[in-house]
């Protein structure tokens, strides 16, 4: 089948994905950031897996089926920026899958950018700009295939 606009094989549209829910691989290290964005998700309707390291990221993603990633750019190890990196190192589809990077610091976005994320959001993450955000990234990344 077609490459879906999040790397997936499904074909789906990105409003089609958006409506079922995304699969979500969220690399963050802090466990109190973990259950704020996990409600969030949930809220939202998305299913997340989480990975506490940057060097876990890629490997995780080749293992499982995702339709986009959330990166922490603040963490042990490896940070996002390596990360980011490393994914797009991947083979397809797992190298082309959306990112979104995640920082307290709003001037790491241009080098998240750079590395290769979709998009980018400053915490606190609302729900809102989350929503947006994926919204986002899966409809350009659809438009991009």
């Amino acid at each position: 089948p077609a490459e879906g606009p999040a790397g997936t094989a499904s074909g789906e549209s990105a409003a089609a994905l958006l409506s079922q829910g995304l699969r979500l691989l969220s690399v963050e290290d802090n466990p109190f950031g973990r259950v704020v964005l996990n409600t969030i998700l949930t809220e939202l309707g998305h299913h997340a897996e989480f990975v506490g390291q940057g060097e876990a990221a890629p490997d995780r993603l080749a293992q499982g089926a995702f339709d986009a990633v959330l990166m922490d750019m603040v963490l042990p190890g490896i940070g996002g920026i390596e990360a980011i990196k490393r994914i797009r190192a991947l083979p397809p589809p797992y190298g082309r899958i959306v990112i979104v990077g995640i920082s307290g610091r709003a001037e790491d976005e241009a080098a998240a950018r750079a590395a290769g994320a979709d998009g980018f959001l400053v915490k606190p993450v609302s729900p809102r700009a989350l929503a947006t955000a994926l919204h986002e990234a899966t409809r350009r990344a659809a438009t991009a295939t």
